[in-house]
């Protein structure tokens, strides 16, 4: 009977191969391909910004290497906090929680006024970013177990999307906006 069969318990990996993939699984898939996406031009960024940087505000070798070195001592902190955080509190407020400080503090970037202000706004996109990792796992918790290798290369995709979009943005900004 029906009853007899609801009341058998099955894990959660068979229920959601009992689902499978459908329009829930691809939103996930392009929200977090769009975070992967925001965090490969971050860190793609970082050569063109230490670049034009050094130049307009004349700062030495040790400075335009610590504009890079700030975002990554954020991302190592931002991982550990927001992992954790994620696991204690669920991965979906985390990750709107990292979406917004990587928005938030990556435009402030744009309106630093000094080295020191830059390094703070690096360094809080950095811990954004840190909790980048939890889309991934979104991703794989919400997938059939037969098709959670393909669907995580998707993501894959994404960064490399994002990597090649910031030569292409800076290509335009270099050569046309540079009087802005």
């Amino acid at each position: 009977t029906t009853r007899d069969i609801d009341s058998v318990p099955i894990s959660i990996d068979d229920a959601i191969d009992r689902v499978g993939c459908g329009k829930f699984q691809s939103l996930i898939l392009l929200a977090s391909g769009f975070c992967y996406c925001a965090d490969a031009m971050e860190i793609t960024l970082l050569s063109f910004l230490s670049t034009v940087l050094k130049s307009e505000w004349n700062l030495t070798a040790t400075k335009a290497a610590s504009i890079t070195s700030c975002i990554f001592m954020g991302q190592l902190v931002g991982t550990l906090a927001l992992g954790r955080l994620g696991d204690k509190i669920g991965r979906r407020p985390v990750f709107l929680l990292a979406g917004a400080i990587i928005s938030v503090f990556g435009v402030g970037t744009a309106f630093a006024t000094g080295y020191t202000s830059l390094l703070v706004m690096r360094a809080i996109v950095g811990f954004g970013i840190g909790g980048t990792t939890i889309p991934y796992d979104i991703v794989a918790e919400f997938l059939p177990v037969k098709q959670r290798g393909v669907w995580l290369l998707y993501l894959g995709y994404y960064w490399s999307i994002g990597a090649m979009l910031v030569p292409v943005i800076a290509y335009f900004t270099f050569r046309y906006g540079r009087s802005w």
